[in-house]
């Protein structure tokens, strides 16, 4: 089991996520991240026409994926 870190990327802001959280494989973060970032679209409108991400580091702090908190329908629309 490796530990995951969820960080909020805000435009040039960063919030890191301090304690992260333990999978058995990389690819279960990217559901939960994509999950993480559909709540924060419905939940934050303040973060809907931002450069806003959520980003998974690994235990070594490499990024190894992101997801854009906007839902599909607004990326399709422009």
């Amino acid at each position: 089991m490796r530990r995951f870190f969820f960080d909020l990327l805000v435009g040039n802001i960063v919030k890191i996520d301090p304690g992260g959280m333990v999978f058995e494989c990389a690819e279960a973060t990217f559901v939960v991240a994509n999950e993480m970032a559909n709540h924060l679209f419905v939940w934050r409108d303040d973060l809907r026409d931002r450069d806003a991400w959520i980003r998974i580091r690994d235990n070594s702090g490499r990024e190894i994926y992101r997801a854009a908190v906007w839902s599909e329908c607004a990326e399709k629309q422009g």
